[in-house]
């Protein structure tokens, strides 16, 4: 239980780094004349927890073959999608600006859920490869 609270805050906080250079990053093509009171830090805070929540509801104790990761990976981002969407546009007028701002908004969230997702398996192969150096010390020391 421990370390999926480590994996969930990980998560966590890579999504919110990168969520602030997505916003950055689309607001500067869609509306960089839009300035926003200190009220806008508080969105990538509450968008990392809410894209937190496909990855609660995804979640396997068990090991999973590729397929069902895949699938199940494939639904978060979806679902990541949706929940995003909906709370950045819940309260605006459906126009053509809105729609291309939603795909933009779309492909950040691609792009970041893939960051988040190859950052933590470098992070993670770093630590295997410490384990298995450390494992390896181990057995040459008692093997001699």
């Amino acid at each position: 239980m421990k370390d999926r609270i480590k994996e969930i805050a990980n998560s966590y906080f890579i999504s919110v780094t990168l969520i602030n250079a997505a916003i950055f990053a689309t607001g500067m093509i869609f509306r960089p004349e839009q300035t926003f009171g200190y009220d806008a830090y508080l969105s990538p805070l509450i968008l990392g927890f809410l894209t937190l929540i496909p990855t609660l509801i995804t979640y396997s104790s068990k090991e999973l073959t590729i397929r069902q990761l895949l699938f199940r990976k494939a639904i978060q981002l979806l679902l990541d999608i949706v929940i995003v969407i909906a709370v950045i546009f819940a309260e605006s007028e459906i126009n053509s600006e809105t729609v291309t701002a939603a795909i933009g908004v779309s492909v950040s969230i691609v792009i970041v859920f893939a960051a988040v997702h190859v950052i933590e398996w470098t992070l993670e192969r770093r630590t295997a490869k410490q384990l298995t150096d450390q494992l390896a010390e181990f057995q040459q020391r008692n093997s001699s």
